[in-house]
Protein backbone atom coordinates (compact mmCIF):
# COMPACT_ATOMS: atom_id res chain seq x y z
CA UNK A 1 0.00 0.00 0.00
CA UNK A 2 0.98 3.54 -0.46
CA UNK A 3 2.10 6.03 2.22
CA UNK A 4 -1.17 7.60 1.92
CA UNK A 5 -3.27 4.42 2.81
CA UNK A 6 -0.95 2.45 5.11
CA UNK A 7 -0.83 4.82 8.29
CA UNK A 8 -4.81 5.58 8.64
CA UNK A 9 -5.50 1.23 7.37
CA UNK A 10 -2.92 0.62 10.49
CA UNK A 11 -4.73 2.18 12.95
CA UNK A 12 -8.03 0.96 11.88
CA UNK A 13 -6.21 -2.27 11.74
CA UNK A 14 -5.24 -2.60 15.81
CA UNK A 15 -8.88 -0.92 16.40
CA UNK A 16 -10.29 -4.55 14.66
CA UNK A 17 -7.67 -6.02 16.41
CA UNK A 18 -8.42 -4.49 19.90
CA UNK A 19 -11.92 -5.58 19.49
CA UNK A 20 -11.48 -9.17 18.40
CA UNK A 21 -9.32 -9.11 22.08
CA UNK A 22 -11.79 -7.97 24.15
CA UNK A 23 -14.34 -9.90 22.83
CA UNK A 24 -12.29 -12.86 23.03
CA UNK A 25 -11.23 -11.89 26.98
CA UNK A 26 -14.86 -11.25 27.47
CA UNK A 27 -16.05 -14.42 26.51
CA UNK A 28 -13.57 -16.94 28.42
CA UNK A 29 -14.24 -14.74 31.56
CA UNK A 30 -17.84 -15.59 31.20
CA UNK A 31 -17.45 -19.61 30.11
CA UNK A 32 -14.54 -20.40 32.60
CA UNK A 33 -16.21 -19.08 35.57
CA UNK A 34 -18.91 -22.29 35.36
CA UNK A 35 -17.78 -23.85 38.08
CA UNK A 36 -18.10 -20.94 40.17
CA UNK A 37 -21.71 -20.07 38.97
CA UNK A 38 -22.50 -23.83 39.85
CA UNK A 39 -20.78 -23.04 43.61
CA UNK A 40 -22.22 -20.20 43.89
CA UNK A 41 -25.58 -20.72 43.03
CA UNK A 42 -25.99 -24.50 43.51
CA UNK A 43 -26.45 -25.81 40.06
CA UNK A 44 -25.79 -28.96 38.72
CA UNK A 45 -24.37 -29.92 35.47
CA UNK A 46 -28.20 -30.59 34.04
CA UNK A 47 -28.92 -26.73 34.33
CA UNK A 48 -25.20 -25.72 33.10
CA UNK A 49 -26.13 -27.70 30.01
CA UNK A 50 -29.34 -25.89 29.70
CA UNK A 51 -27.67 -22.34 30.48
CA UNK A 52 -24.72 -22.76 27.39
CA UNK A 53 -27.72 -24.31 25.01
CA UNK A 54 -29.35 -20.61 25.84
CA UNK A 55 -26.42 -18.69 25.25
CA UNK A 56 -26.10 -20.44 22.01
CA UNK A 57 -30.12 -20.12 20.75
CA UNK A 58 -29.35 -16.22 22.44
CA UNK A 59 -25.93 -15.99 20.23
CA UNK A 60 -27.66 -17.21 16.97
CA UNK A 61 -30.23 -14.54 17.41
CA UNK A 62 -27.28 -11.83 18.02
CA UNK A 63 -25.88 -13.11 14.47
CA UNK A 64 -29.09 -12.47 12.96
CA UNK A 65 -29.53 -9.20 14.65
CA UNK A 66 -26.15 -8.35 13.39
CA UNK A 67 -26.85 -8.79 10.09
CA UNK A 68 -29.58 -6.28 10.24
CA UNK A 69 -28.26 -3.51 12.24
CA UNK A 70 -25.08 -3.66 10.07
CA UNK A 71 -27.08 -3.40 6.63
CA UNK A 72 -28.94 0.03 8.24
CA UNK A 73 -25.92 1.94 10.48
CA UNK A 74 -22.93 0.04 9.54
CA UNK A 75 -21.21 -2.83 10.93
CA UNK A 76 -19.40 -0.60 13.86
CA UNK A 77 -22.61 0.36 15.61
CA UNK A 78 -22.86 -3.37 16.00
CA UNK A 79 -19.83 -3.89 17.31
CA UNK A 80 -19.65 -1.05 19.94
CA UNK A 81 -23.96 -1.71 20.81
CA UNK A 82 -23.09 -5.47 21.18
CA UNK A 83 -20.16 -4.86 23.77
CA UNK A 84 -21.68 -2.51 25.77
CA UNK A 85 -24.69 -4.86 26.11
CA UNK A 86 -21.98 -7.76 26.48
CA UNK A 87 -20.58 -5.34 29.75
CA UNK A 88 -24.11 -5.54 31.40
CA UNK A 89 -24.10 -8.81 30.61
CA UNK A 90 -21.09 -9.67 32.13
CA UNK A 91 -21.50 -7.76 35.23
CA UNK A 92 -25.16 -9.24 35.83
CA UNK A 93 -23.99 -13.11 35.59
CA UNK A 94 -21.07 -11.96 38.54
CA UNK A 95 -23.25 -10.23 40.70
CA UNK A 96 -26.54 -12.39 40.46
CA UNK A 97 -28.05 -13.32 43.27
CA UNK A 98 -30.43 -15.94 41.64
CA UNK A 99 -31.00 -18.46 38.86
CA UNK A 100 -33.74 -16.21 37.19
CA UNK A 101 -31.41 -13.16 37.10
CA UNK A 102 -28.65 -15.02 36.26
CA UNK A 103 -30.35 -16.60 33.21
CA UNK A 104 -31.36 -13.39 32.07
CA UNK A 105 -27.93 -11.86 32.16
CA UNK A 106 -26.44 -14.37 30.23
CA UNK A 107 -29.58 -14.11 27.94
CA UNK A 108 -28.02 -10.46 27.33
CA UNK A 109 -24.89 -12.05 26.86
CA UNK A 110 -25.83 -14.40 24.21
CA UNK A 111 -27.29 -12.14 22.12
CA UNK A 112 -24.90 -9.24 22.38
CA UNK A 113 -22.38 -12.24 21.49
CA UNK A 114 -23.41 -13.20 18.36
CA UNK A 115 -23.88 -9.70 17.17
CA UNK A 116 -20.21 -8.54 18.41
CA UNK A 117 -19.23 -12.14 16.41
CA UNK A 118 -20.69 -11.54 12.86
CA UNK A 119 -19.88 -7.72 13.11
CA UNK A 120 -16.62 -8.53 13.89
CA UNK A 121 -15.90 -10.83 10.75
CA UNK A 122 -17.60 -7.80 8.48
CA UNK A 123 -15.25 -5.41 9.71
CA UNK A 124 -12.21 -7.74 9.47
CA UNK A 125 -12.89 -8.78 5.73
CA UNK A 126 -13.43 -4.86 5.28
CA UNK A 127 -9.94 -5.04 6.46
CA UNK A 128 -8.50 -7.34 4.75
CA UNK A 129 -9.80 -6.01 1.58
CA UNK A 130 -8.12 -2.81 2.21
CA UNK A 131 -4.70 -3.99 2.73
CA UNK A 132 -5.05 -6.41 -0.20
CA UNK A 133 -3.86 -9.82 1.39
CA UNK A 134 -5.32 -12.37 3.82
CA UNK A 135 -5.45 -10.84 7.89
CA UNK A 136 -8.31 -12.67 9.37
CA UNK A 137 -6.39 -15.61 10.82
CA UNK A 138 -4.43 -13.26 12.55
CA UNK A 139 -7.59 -11.07 14.22
CA UNK A 140 -8.93 -14.25 15.36
CA UNK A 141 -5.47 -14.59 17.06
CA UNK A 142 -5.82 -11.26 18.73
CA UNK A 143 -9.59 -13.15 20.07
CA UNK A 144 -7.38 -15.71 21.31
CA UNK A 145 -4.99 -13.76 22.90
CA UNK A 146 -8.10 -12.12 25.29
CA UNK A 147 -9.25 -15.25 25.75
CA UNK A 148 -6.30 -16.01 27.59
CA UNK A 149 -6.27 -13.42 29.48
CA UNK A 150 -9.50 -13.75 30.03
CA UNK A 151 -8.73 -17.27 31.57
CA UNK A 152 -5.96 -16.20 33.60
CA UNK A 153 -7.84 -13.62 35.07
CA UNK A 154 -10.61 -15.75 36.22
CA UNK A 155 -7.61 -17.91 37.34
CA UNK A 156 -6.17 -15.04 39.21
CA UNK A 157 -9.26 -14.00 40.94
CA UNK A 158 -9.68 -17.25 42.09
CA UNK A 159 -5.89 -17.25 43.53
CA UNK A 160 -6.44 -14.36 45.18
CA UNK A 161 -9.97 -15.30 46.94
CA UNK A 162 -12.15 -12.08 45.02
CA UNK A 163 -15.64 -13.35 44.73
CA UNK A 164 -17.54 -12.91 41.06
CA UNK A 165 -19.71 -10.60 42.60
CA UNK A 166 -16.53 -8.43 42.52
CA UNK A 167 -14.78 -9.61 39.62
CA UNK A 168 -17.05 -10.03 36.93
CA UNK A 169 -17.91 -6.41 37.00
CA UNK A 170 -14.64 -5.03 37.04
CA UNK A 171 -14.56 -7.18 33.56
CA UNK A 172 -17.30 -5.85 32.26
CA UNK A 173 -16.06 -1.70 33.11
CA UNK A 174 -12.91 -2.78 30.97
CA UNK A 175 -15.35 -4.31 28.17
CA UNK A 176 -17.02 -0.82 28.53
CA UNK A 177 -14.34 1.27 28.53
CA UNK A 178 -12.73 -0.21 25.74
CA UNK A 179 -15.85 -0.42 23.41
CA UNK A 180 -16.26 3.70 23.85
CA UNK A 181 -12.37 4.09 23.23
CA UNK A 182 -12.40 1.79 20.20
CA UNK A 183 -15.84 3.20 18.59
CA UNK A 184 -13.82 6.32 17.05
CA UNK A 185 -11.48 3.84 15.38
CA UNK A 186 -13.33 1.32 13.43
CA UNK A 187 -15.07 0.85 10.19
CA UNK A 188 -17.31 3.26 9.63
CA UNK A 189 -20.92 3.39 8.09
CA UNK A 190 -22.01 0.92 5.44
CA UNK A 191 -20.10 1.01 2.29
CA UNK A 192 -17.53 3.09 4.06
CA UNK A 193 -13.54 1.55 4.02
CA UNK A 194 -11.16 1.27 6.92
CA UNK A 195 -9.03 4.49 6.94
CA UNK A 196 -8.80 5.50 10.63
CA UNK A 197 -11.61 8.32 9.99
CA UNK A 198 -15.05 7.78 11.35
CA UNK A 199 -17.35 8.25 8.36
CA UNK A 200 -14.80 9.00 5.95
CA UNK A 201 -15.06 7.52 2.07
CA UNK A 202 -14.09 3.82 1.96
CA UNK A 203 -11.14 3.67 -0.43
CA UNK A 204 -9.61 0.43 -1.72
CA UNK A 205 -5.93 0.03 -1.39
CA UNK A 206 -4.05 1.01 -4.67
CA UNK A 207 -3.31 -2.47 -5.62
CA UNK A 208 -7.12 -3.82 -4.97
CA UNK A 209 -9.03 -3.66 -8.23
CA UNK A 210 -10.64 -0.91 -9.28
CA UNK A 211 -14.77 -0.80 -9.09
CA UNK A 212 -15.23 -3.74 -6.69
CA UNK A 213 -16.04 -1.63 -3.88
CA UNK A 214 -18.45 0.83 -6.37
CA UNK A 215 -20.10 -0.79 -8.82
CA UNK A 216 -23.35 -3.17 -8.31
CA UNK A 217 -24.65 -6.33 -9.52
CA UNK A 218 -28.32 -6.54 -9.09
CA UNK A 219 -29.60 -9.46 -7.24
CA UNK A 220 -25.92 -10.87 -6.28
CA UNK A 221 -26.63 -12.99 -3.20
CA UNK A 222 -24.73 -15.79 -2.01
CA UNK A 223 -26.70 -19.34 -2.38
CA UNK A 224 -28.19 -20.57 0.31
CA UNK A 225 -27.12 -23.91 -0.52
CA UNK A 226 -23.27 -22.99 -0.72
CA UNK A 227 -23.45 -20.97 2.59
CA UNK A 228 -24.65 -24.31 4.34
CA UNK A 229 -22.43 -26.46 2.97
CA UNK A 230 -19.79 -24.10 4.16
CA UNK A 231 -20.93 -23.85 7.33
CA UNK A 232 -20.89 -27.53 7.95
CA UNK A 233 -17.16 -27.71 6.83
CA UNK A 234 -16.61 -25.39 9.45
CA UNK A 235 -18.84 -26.48 12.44
CA UNK A 236 -15.59 -28.63 13.78
CA UNK A 237 -14.58 -25.51 15.46
CA UNK A 238 -17.28 -24.13 17.32
CA UNK A 239 -18.02 -27.58 18.30
CA UNK A 240 -14.36 -27.49 19.69
CA UNK A 241 -14.54 -24.02 20.95
CA UNK A 242 -17.76 -24.41 22.78
CA UNK A 243 -17.05 -27.99 24.22
CA UNK A 244 -13.75 -27.00 25.83
CA UNK A 245 -14.86 -23.19 26.80
CA UNK A 246 -17.87 -24.54 28.63
CA UNK A 247 -16.66 -28.10 29.86
CA UNK A 248 -12.59 -28.15 29.97
CA UNK A 249 -12.83 -26.72 33.55
CA UNK A 250 -15.26 -29.05 34.64
CA UNK A 251 -13.89 -31.60 33.14
CA UNK A 252 -10.18 -30.70 34.55
CA UNK A 253 -11.68 -30.40 37.99
CA UNK A 254 -14.70 -33.01 38.36
CA UNK A 255 -13.07 -35.66 36.40
CA UNK A 256 -9.00 -35.10 36.92
CA UNK A 257 -9.01 -33.57 40.12
CA UNK A 258 -7.56 -30.37 39.32
CA UNK A 259 -7.98 -27.51 41.71
CA UNK A 260 -9.58 -24.23 40.99
CA UNK A 261 -6.64 -22.46 40.22
CA UNK A 262 -5.69 -25.30 37.47
CA UNK A 263 -9.08 -26.21 35.88
CA UNK A 264 -9.08 -22.87 33.66
CA UNK A 265 -5.74 -23.57 32.67
CA UNK A 266 -6.50 -25.80 29.91
CA UNK A 267 -8.82 -23.32 28.31
CA UNK A 268 -6.28 -21.00 28.54
CA UNK A 269 -3.30 -23.72 26.98
CA UNK A 270 -6.37 -24.04 24.21
CA UNK A 271 -6.39 -20.49 23.50
CA UNK A 272 -2.46 -19.91 23.68
CA UNK A 273 -2.36 -22.83 20.71
CA UNK A 274 -5.08 -20.95 18.69
CA UNK A 275 -2.87 -18.03 19.03
CA UNK A 276 0.05 -19.79 17.40
CA UNK A 277 -2.12 -21.54 14.82
CA UNK A 278 -3.76 -17.82 13.82
CA UNK A 279 -0.42 -16.25 13.87
CA UNK A 280 0.94 -18.77 11.51
CA UNK A 281 -2.18 -19.33 8.92
CA UNK A 282 -1.93 -16.37 6.74
CA UNK A 283 1.36 -17.58 5.92
CA UNK A 284 0.51 -21.38 6.07
CA UNK A 285 -2.61 -20.46 3.57
CA UNK A 286 -0.03 -18.63 1.24
CA UNK A 287 2.64 -21.46 0.89
CA UNK A 288 0.05 -24.57 1.07
CA UNK A 289 -3.43 -23.33 -0.18
CA UNK A 290 -6.45 -22.83 2.36
CA UNK A 291 -7.54 -26.22 1.79
CA UNK A 292 -4.60 -28.08 2.67
CA UNK A 293 -4.56 -26.12 5.50
CA UNK A 294 -8.09 -27.26 6.94
CA UNK A 295 -7.56 -30.56 5.80
CA UNK A 296 -4.82 -30.97 8.17
CA UNK A 297 -5.90 -28.93 11.11
CA UNK A 298 -9.18 -30.65 11.33
CA UNK A 299 -7.06 -33.96 11.90
CA UNK A 300 -5.14 -32.44 14.40
CA UNK A 301 -7.86 -31.28 15.85
CA UNK A 302 -9.56 -35.02 16.34
CA UNK A 303 -6.17 -36.31 17.67
CA UNK A 304 -6.17 -33.70 20.58
CA UNK A 305 -10.45 -34.45 21.35
CA UNK A 306 -8.87 -38.38 21.35
CA UNK A 307 -5.69 -37.23 24.22
CA UNK A 308 -8.46 -35.47 26.23
CA UNK A 309 -11.19 -38.19 26.34
CA UNK A 310 -8.25 -40.46 27.18
CA UNK A 311 -5.98 -38.42 29.76
CA UNK A 312 -5.43 -40.19 33.01
CA UNK A 313 -4.17 -36.74 34.93
CA UNK A 314 -4.89 -33.07 34.13
CA UNK A 315 -1.52 -32.54 32.49
CA UNK A 316 -2.39 -34.89 29.81
CA UNK A 317 -5.84 -33.22 29.29
CA UNK A 318 -3.87 -29.93 29.00
CA UNK A 319 -1.81 -31.01 26.26
CA UNK A 320 -4.88 -32.67 24.19
CA UNK A 321 -6.74 -29.41 24.50
CA UNK A 322 -3.16 -27.57 23.71
CA UNK A 323 -3.53 -29.89 20.32
CA UNK A 324 -6.62 -29.22 19.15
CA UNK A 325 -6.55 -25.81 19.97
CA UNK A 326 -3.54 -26.20 17.05
CA UNK A 327 -5.42 -27.99 14.74
CA UNK A 328 -8.58 -26.27 14.94
CA UNK A 329 -7.51 -22.60 15.17
CA UNK A 330 -7.41 -21.53 11.49
CA UNK A 331 -10.80 -22.85 10.15
CA UNK A 332 -13.25 -20.45 11.15
CA UNK A 333 -11.48 -17.33 9.99
CA UNK A 334 -10.76 -19.33 6.63
CA UNK A 335 -14.21 -20.29 6.69
CA UNK A 336 -15.04 -16.30 6.08
CA UNK A 337 -12.40 -15.70 3.84
CA UNK A 338 -14.30 -18.46 1.86
CA UNK A 339 -17.40 -16.62 2.64
CA UNK A 340 -15.98 -13.26 1.11
CA UNK A 341 -14.83 -15.09 -1.99
CA UNK A 342 -18.10 -16.79 -2.55
CA UNK A 343 -19.29 -13.16 -2.77
CA UNK A 344 -17.32 -11.90 -5.03
CA UNK A 345 -18.29 -14.59 -7.26
CA UNK A 346 -21.84 -13.78 -6.49
CA UNK A 347 -21.26 -10.53 -7.69
CA UNK A 348 -19.18 -11.08 -11.17
CA UNK A 349 -22.06 -13.89 -11.80
CA UNK A 350 -24.54 -11.49 -11.76
CA UNK A 351 -22.92 -8.35 -13.08
CA UNK A 352 -22.10 -11.37 -16.08
CA UNK A 353 -26.01 -12.10 -16.27
CA UNK A 354 -27.30 -8.51 -15.65
CA UNK A 355 -29.89 -9.81 -13.73
CA UNK A 356 -31.91 -8.43 -10.82
CA UNK A 357 -33.73 -4.75 -10.58
CA UNK A 358 -32.62 -1.22 -10.55
CA UNK A 359 -34.28 -1.13 -7.21
CA UNK A 360 -31.88 -4.06 -5.66
CA UNK A 361 -28.55 -2.75 -7.66
CA UNK A 362 -27.83 -0.79 -3.94
CA UNK A 363 -27.72 -4.23 -2.32
CA UNK A 364 -25.68 -5.86 -4.97
CA UNK A 365 -21.77 -4.91 -3.94
CA UNK A 366 -19.17 -6.83 -3.00
CA UNK A 367 -19.51 -5.80 0.80
CA UNK A 368 -22.90 -5.93 1.09
CA UNK A 369 -22.93 -9.72 -0.22
CA UNK A 370 -20.26 -10.18 1.81
CA UNK A 371 -22.21 -8.85 5.18
CA UNK A 372 -25.26 -11.00 4.47
CA UNK A 373 -23.41 -13.88 3.76
CA UNK A 374 -21.26 -13.65 6.73
CA UNK A 375 -23.78 -12.61 9.04
CA UNK A 376 -25.89 -15.66 7.41
CA UNK A 377 -22.92 -17.98 7.83
CA UNK A 378 -22.00 -17.16 11.17
CA UNK A 379 -25.35 -18.82 12.87
CA UNK A 380 -23.81 -21.89 12.06
CA UNK A 381 -21.15 -21.22 14.77
CA UNK A 382 -23.99 -21.69 17.13
CA UNK A 383 -24.93 -24.36 15.62
CA UNK A 384 -21.78 -25.84 16.94
CA UNK A 385 -21.77 -24.02 19.86
CA UNK A 386 -25.17 -26.31 20.50
CA UNK A 387 -23.64 -29.60 19.43
CA UNK A 388 -19.94 -28.75 21.19
CA UNK A 389 -21.54 -27.51 24.65
CA UNK A 390 -24.95 -29.50 24.96
CA UNK A 391 -23.88 -32.94 23.40
CA UNK A 392 -20.63 -32.86 25.76
CA UNK A 393 -23.35 -31.70 28.84
CA UNK A 394 -25.45 -34.54 28.16
CA UNK A 395 -22.41 -36.84 28.28
CA UNK A 396 -21.63 -34.73 31.88
CA UNK A 397 -24.77 -35.36 33.21
CA UNK A 398 -24.32 -39.78 32.84
CA UNK A 399 -20.88 -38.81 34.07
CA UNK A 400 -19.41 -39.72 31.26
CA UNK A 401 -17.98 -36.78 29.88
CA UNK A 402 -14.88 -38.86 28.67
CA UNK A 403 -16.93 -40.55 26.21
CA UNK A 404 -18.29 -36.50 25.06
CA UNK A 405 -14.78 -35.48 24.37
CA UNK A 406 -14.10 -39.01 22.04
CA UNK A 407 -17.61 -38.25 20.42
CA UNK A 408 -16.16 -34.56 19.68
CA UNK A 409 -12.99 -36.10 18.17
CA UNK A 410 -15.56 -37.95 15.17
CA UNK A 411 -17.17 -34.14 14.90
CA UNK A 412 -14.15 -32.58 14.04
CA UNK A 413 -12.72 -35.07 11.52
CA UNK A 414 -15.54 -33.14 9.48
CA UNK A 415 -13.22 -30.02 8.23
CA UNK A 416 -10.96 -32.39 7.37
CA UNK A 417 -13.40 -33.92 5.03
CA UNK A 418 -15.31 -31.45 3.90
CA UNK A 419 -12.27 -29.03 3.14
CA UNK A 420 -12.31 -28.62 -0.34
CA UNK A 421 -15.21 -26.00 0.96
CA UNK A 422 -12.77 -23.38 1.46
CA UNK A 423 -11.30 -23.22 -1.79
CA UNK A 424 -9.51 -20.00 -2.65
CA UNK A 425 -11.75 -17.22 -5.50
CA UNK A 426 -11.67 -18.12 -8.50
CA UNK A 427 -9.70 -15.64 -11.51
CA UNK A 428 -13.15 -15.50 -13.59
CA UNK A 429 -15.08 -14.02 -10.33
CA UNK A 430 -12.51 -10.86 -10.54
CA UNK A 431 -15.39 -8.12 -10.74
CA UNK A 432 -13.25 -5.69 -12.35
CA UNK A 433 -11.25 -8.09 -14.94
CA UNK A 434 -8.18 -8.35 -13.41
CA UNK A 435 -7.10 -12.01 -11.69
CA UNK A 436 -7.95 -10.89 -8.01
CA UNK A 437 -6.95 -15.34 -6.36
CA UNK A 438 -5.17 -14.76 -3.53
Amino acid sequence: MSSAVAAPARRTRVAVTAAYAVQGGGFAVVLTSIPGYKDRLGMGDDVVTLVVLGVCVCAGLGSALSGTVSARRGSRVAVVGGLLLAALGIAGAGAAPTWPLFFAALAAYGVALGTVDAAMNMQGIDVERAYGRSLLASFYAANAAGGVLGALAVSGAALVGLGQPVALPLVAAVVAVAAVVLSSRLVGERGRAPDGAPGAARTPAPDAPQGEHDAAAPGARVAAGTIALLGVAMVAFPVADSAISSWSATFLRDVLAASAVVAPLGYAAYQATLIVSRLTGDRLVERLGRVRVVRWGGALGALGFLAVAAAPGWPVAVLGLAVTGLGLGVVAPLAFSAAGDRAREAVAAARGTGTGSPAAAADGTVESVTDRAVARLNVFTYVGAVLGGVLTGVFATADQLRAGFAVLAVLAAVSAVLAGRFRPVAAAADVSGATVAR
